[in-house]
């Protein structure tokens, strides 16, 4: 067992102490705590100058549950409120000027927490599971802050020295410690007491001399990471750069001499080292059983952190940490970031998706303008304008037949308003053409169509789906304008699916297309990664749902159904796929298939069969590259009937 390091000046609470010892100690702790609550309004004063609000706790208290509770130190991040325990130090034994001290030595832990809460959560995120590194930036911090308290508070200097020469580093002597141990108590402790020589590990004197001078030129660089006005970020990387390495180097000797000492101990020889400086555990142990390294420093970091106490564990400080960031980003986000919050809260999609749509709409933008010239010629042509004269009034072209008597009587008496007389009233109506036109694409989701670049399968077919859509959107909207004016009667539906192993409904037939459903078709059609070309699924899926309504609405011409499917190759099962599409043909829709890119004899003989034996309903679109344009001018085909 290591030597403590240690020597605590509290009275000890062991079993063996008189009744004088036991009021003795309990009149310190009172004392200090009142004399702590006597200064509250100090402390309040030297924590605002901080950014910090604190009050005393209230210690032990019955809440509003009626349930015992207590109320020590706690910091909110947010807000900068803090509570101290006033006996939290006179409970460790410090007297009324000690207990100040440390006190304010705790606001300024507060205050650089707050400074920089990210670098410090990402700090004790390592601490979690090092407690070496705890013990590191716990010393180095220390300095920084105890500078600060010194600057702010420069009554209280002697109280500082007199606490670490009696109570937290006695002694000068620290040969007998760790290496690492050595090297971040003596950054410390020289730094505190720089009249007083330390006697330590020749190669550890060296280092710490050489990060006094660490450019040559007498830069200390324990100043640098030390300096109050550096902020932590900086400090947490120099640290990272230049002190972690040779304090890391020492820990790796230390747990390597522990190690030969414990063999030699236990009479066996070398054993080969674990990861992360873990060994075969020795003497008795099970084989194959790792002893943590940091284990063999246990006694020595307990102490550390038995006399250098956190006020508030590092577990909640990481909490109220994160807590505050998030809060932090919350508080900082711009216009534009609340705006892509509420796009994503109203449509159910992000915003940086969204924009991934959007950019693919620019690709085929242009291929829409084609299509908006057939919308505006079936619109006009479909509306016959017949000129009756059928409207009466008192300023038409011609006197009502009916109405000559009437007219000669009104006007012997003097009328001149009156309603005898016709006038030409325009009157428009629909050929007898389909009142609705649904478009069916199905789209392969195989993993032959994987290719996202430009030009490639799915990148391709991706643009065609959204042209498809957008464009037929577009044509129903300006329909919806000639309905509402009564115009004509035409509706326009659109459907998306996709088949690799199974069928997939990436788009509801409807007349609308929601943010929803545009993001999730172009991000479903940007992973292609089915294992199987069966087609004929999708087939079947839009077979099942024309109902005998649906297909007497196509016999009698009052409804256009039409179905487009994309493929690379052929399908999985030919004669169902052939009869699925023979299905659809015989109900009066409008099959038609694309096979897009060089293909084997073999998948264009597979879709031949299906789609140009014996109608030619079925095309090839070697250069991928041009299918864009392909579908468009097939769309332009197909509206143009209407």
């Amino acid at each position: 067992m290591p030597e403590k390091f240690f020597e605590t000046q509290k009275i000890n609470n062991n079993e063996d102490k008189t009744a004088d010892d036991k009021r003795a100690q309990a009149a310190i702790e009172d004392m200090a705590e009142d004399f702590l609550a006597d200064q509250e309004k100090a402390i309040a004063d030297y924590a605002e100058n901080s950014g910090l609000h604190f009050r005393r706790g209230r210690g032990w208290y019955v809440n509003y549950e009626g349930k015992k509770d207590y109320e020590g130190w706690s910091i909110k991040m947010q807000t900068g409120e803090a509570t101290y325990d006033p006996d939290f130090f006179s409970a460790k034994g410090y007297s009324n000027a000690e207990s100040m001290w440390a006190t304010c030595h705790e606001v300024e832990h507060f205050r650089d927490w707050r400074r920089d809460p990210e670098s410090y959560a990402k700090l004790f995120g390592r601490m979690k599971t090092r407690r070496r590194i705890h013990l590191l930036y716990n010393c180095l911090d220390d300095i920084m802050v105890n500078r600060n308290v010194d600057k702010r508070f420069p009554a209280h200097r002697e109280t500082k020295k007199y606490l670490y020469k009696a109570k937290l580093f006695p002694g000068t002597d620290y040969r007998n410690k760790a290496k690492h141990l050595q090297f971040a108590y003596a950054a410390l402790r020289e730094k505190m007491l720089p009249e007083e020589l330390l006697a330590l590990d020749p190669e550890v004197s060296q280092e710490i001399a050489n990060l006094k001078n660490i450019d040559g030129q007498g830069t200390d660089l324990i100043d640098m990471v030390s300096n109050p006005d550096v902020k932590p970020q900086d400090r947490f990387s120099l640290i990272e750069e230049y002190i972690e390495p040779i304090y890391e180097k020492f820990f790796q000797q230390d747990v390597a001499e522990r190690r030969a000492q414990e063999e030699k101990e236990s009479g066996k020889g070398e054993g080969e080292q674990g990861e992360d400086g873990k060994k075969p555990q020795a003497g008795g142990g099970k084989p194959g059983k790792f002893r943590p390294a940091e284990d063999y420093f246990a006694d020595d970091y307990k102490d550390f952190e038995d006399k250098s106490p956190e006020a508030i564990p590092a577990k909640d400080i990481k909490d109220e940490l994160d807590k505050f960031i998030k809060q932090k980003k919350e508080n900082e986000k711009s216009p534009e970031e609340i705006a892509q919050e509420q796009f994503q809260k109203e449509h159910g999609v992000t915003y940086e998706d969204m924009q991934s749509y959007r950019q693919n709409y620019e690709k085929i933008k242009n291929y829409i303008e084609p299509l908006r010239e057939v919308f505006a010629r079936i619109i006009s042509t479909r509306k016959e304008i017949k000129r009756r004269l059928r409207e009466r009034t008192d300023q038409g072209v011609i006197i009502d037949p009916s109405m000559i008597s009437q007219a000669f009587i009104d006007a012997e008496s003097g009328i001149t308003d009156s309603r005898t007389q016709l006038k030409v009233k325009k009157i428009e109506y629909d050929e007898h053409k389909p009142n609705d036109f649904e478009f069916s694409l199905i789209c392969d989701l195989s993993s032959s169509m994987d290719e996202n670049s430009l030009g490639g399968k799915s990148y391709e077919q991706r643009l065609c789906a959204i042209l498809i859509m957008e464009a037929l959107d577009e044509f129903e909207e300006k329909l919806k304008a000639e309905r509402e004016s009564q115009s004509l009667d035409l509706h326009v539906l659109t459907e998306v699916r996709g088949f690799g192993d199974n069928d997939e409904e990436l788009k509801p037939l409807s007349d609308t297309i929601e943010y929803k459903a545009r993001v999730q078709m172009n991000k479903r059609l940007g992973n292609c990664n089915g294992g199987s070309t069966k087609d004929y699924k999708s087939l079947a899926k839009v077979g099942e749902n024309l109902s005998d309504e649906i297909k007497l609405k196509i016999e009698k011409n009052d409804l256009k159904k039409v179905v487009l499917l994309i493929t690379d190759g052929g399908s999985d099962d030919v004669n169902v796929a052939k009869a699925e599409k023979n299905s659809l043909s015989g109900a009066g829709v409008i099959a038609k298939a694309i096979q897009i890119g060089k293909v084997s004899p073999d998948d264009k003989s597979k879709f031949a069969k299906v789609w140009q034996k014996p109608e030619k309903d079925g095309y090839a679109c070697k250069d991928v590259s041009q299918l864009v344009a392909t579908v468009e001018k097939l769309l332009e085909e197909l509206l143009e009937e209407l």
